[in-house]
């Protein structure tokens, strides 16, 4: 009971210590913010889709789109590590302004499919720039590794809202409105957003970028765009663990690639519940995130995220079984549910573990590389799930996806107990930059070599 109160106290003191920073108050409101109109672009793009095709043109939009992030995130997020992090954010955030809006207009003025579809890919990928600078941006705000980890969570539980609240919000507009006003709606949220970020001013604190790491303004440009790209797939392949890890975390995106097809089939095709009911489903993946994110948090005490990590990659995949078993509402909600739970610490735990072992004026080519090979589980997930679907049909393909996962996870949690073996000692995380010196990615070597 003491080790749990121990616990909660700790978890509350992070969170709070992370919005009494007024840059990391200010990146969490952009982020909140452009997060919910993602929601709400993401679920009426979906709808859209399947007004427009079924199922096979959801699954093809998603394979579309995922293999376009895939290629283009490498090389966008180096802009990241050469330029300034806040103003790639902005410029981010109004190039996807613009892309929106037109979109809006061209779902309004009824144009062809095509170009919709064309300008949900290019959103997607003009977003690619975001995410990794305002991930390697937080090691420089934040005031000491506590903080940093809480930012994580804080960071997570944000984007666990944004699933809730945008499905919740895409709803409502699309129950009395419509999708060009949707996709305005998203427009707006960006324009939110690129503001917020505006207002943010660096700290006269370091931070904690490991291993002494200059801001990415400072950093050296003489390596060319390709090399710089490269990088972060080299990084992480040069540690066979940390490459295990990274493989874990493609499965995890294999089943959110399939989610991305079998929810709105689940929802409109096998239980009939139509626009609001896929609403409540996305909302119900968002809650489940919200407390996942706490959950998140807590184990985060015992000094074992990696192996968290996989079990909670496994506990995105082997759900589904029970949809295929027993199709109900009540079986969905559940399960998405769990999936958001999981979905919140397998993201926190495998960006702090990176923030932690990487150069900070390398993370964002590593989070690159990690968000390449990201939306390329997804859409080998998508492209698996429509296959499957047309094959063997729904309930059997949501099984087989939940098995095979499953099973495939099991083979690298050794790996994840090595990872936790050398990155803790007595519940403390060996970060770069503490009292032990640099301890840079490539240099980095877990205590049973593999």
């Amino acid at each position: 009971m003491s080790l749990a109160r121990d616990e909660l106290t700790s978890s509350r003191k992070a969170l709070s210590d992370v919005f009494a920073n007024g840059a990391l108050r200010r990146v969490f409101l952009a982020f909140g913010g452009s997060l919910i109109g993602d929601g709400v672009f993401a679920l009426s793009a979906v709808v859209y889709a399947y007004r427009h095709g079924g199922a096979t043109a959801v699954g093809i939009l998603a394979v579309v789109r995922y293999v376009a992030i895939a290629t283009a995130a490498p090389l966008t997020s180096t802009l990241a590590d050469q330029y300034d992090r806040k103003s790639v954010m902005v410029v981010s955030d109004l190039v996807r302004l613009v892309l929106v809006v037109l979109a809006a207009v061209a779902v309004g003025l009824d144009a062809s499919r095509w170009l919709v579809f064309g300008l949900i890919v290019v959103v997607g990928l003009a977003g690619t720039a975001f995410r990794p600078a305002q991930a390697s941006i937080l090691p420089r705000l934040s005031t000491n590794d506590g903080e940093l980890s809480g930012a994580n969570v804080v960071s997570s539980t944000i984007e666990s809202v944004g699933f809730f609240a945008g499905p919740a919000v895409a709803g409502f507009l699309l129950a009395f409105t419509n999708i060009a006003t949707a996709f305005a709606f998203d427009a707006l949220t960006f324009a939110w957003s690129a503001l917020i970020v505006l207002s943010i001013r660096r700290p006269t604190h370091e931070g904690v970028a490991p291993g002494g790491a200059t801001d990415s303004a400072d950093a050296p440009k003489a390596e060319s765009f390709l090399v710089r790209a490269s990088q972060g797939f080299r990084l992480v392949a040069k540690n066979r663990d940390l490459s295990v890890l990274v493989a874990l975390y493609v499965l995890q995106c294999v089943v959110a690639g399939a989610s991305a097809v079998f929810t709105v089939v689940i929802a409109i095709h096998l239980l009939h519940i139509g626009s609001s009911g896929l609403g409540l489903m996305e909302a119900t993946l968002g809650v489940g995130g919200l407390i996942g994110g706490f959950v998140a948090l807590a184990l985060a005490e015992r000094a074992r995220m990696a192996s968290d990590f996989g079990r909670g990659v496994i506990v995105w995949a082997a759900p589904l079984v029970l949809i295929a078993l027993w199709p109900s509402l009540g079986s969905a909600l559940v399960v998405m549910w769990l999936i958001g739970a999981a979905n919140s610490v397998v993201d926190v735990n495998a960006i702090t573990v990176l923030q932690h072992v990487v150069p900070n004026e390398r993370l964002a080519r590593v989070l690159g590389a990690l968000e390449a090979a990201e939306v390329g589980g997804m859409a080998l997930g998508s492209l698996a799930m429509t296959v499957l679907i047309h094959a063997v049909g729904l309930r059997d393909g949501l099984a087989l996806i939940g098995v095979v996962v499953s099973l495939a996870v099991l083979p690298g949690l050794p790996a994840m107990r090595r990872i936790d073996e050398a990155a803790f000692a007595e519940g403390v995380v060996h970060r770069p930059g503490a009292h032990q010196g640099p301890r840079h990615l490539h240099h980095l070597r877990w205590r049973h070599a593999r």
